[in-house]
């Protein structure tokens, strides 16, 4: 998916190119997630990155989830890792978490 909004100058972490993920993107995420929720250094992030073949489904989606003092919680994002924002996140983590 071609990126049609260039990531403002001098913000190059904000925005991951449409290249394929890397680990990169994943470290990206996860530190966006950290800084949102302002979570302590004993919280668990994770990104996972899946595929679904299910109708309606997007065919690759990006899960985060949080483990920490307050349970695990998690949000998807329906694209792939390397197409994720950080204003993206932050909408997502904006939201409740999915049961």
């Amino acid at each position: 998916m071609p990126d049609f909004i260039p990531p403002p100058p001098g913000d190059a972490g904000s925005s991951l190119a449409a290249r394929g993920p890397t680990p990169a993107d994943s470290q990206a995420i996860k530190q966006w997630t950290r800084d949102f929720l302002r979570l302590d250094a004993a919280a668990v992030v994770t990104v996972m990155e899946l595929a679904c073949a299910d109708p309606g489904c997007p065919l690759i989606e990006t899960v985060i989830a949080v483990f920490d003092a307050h349970g695990s919680r998690k949000w998807k994002l329906h694209r792939p890792k390397a197409a994720v924002t950080k204003i993206m996140v932050q909408q997502a983590l904006a939201a409740p978490p999915l049961p």
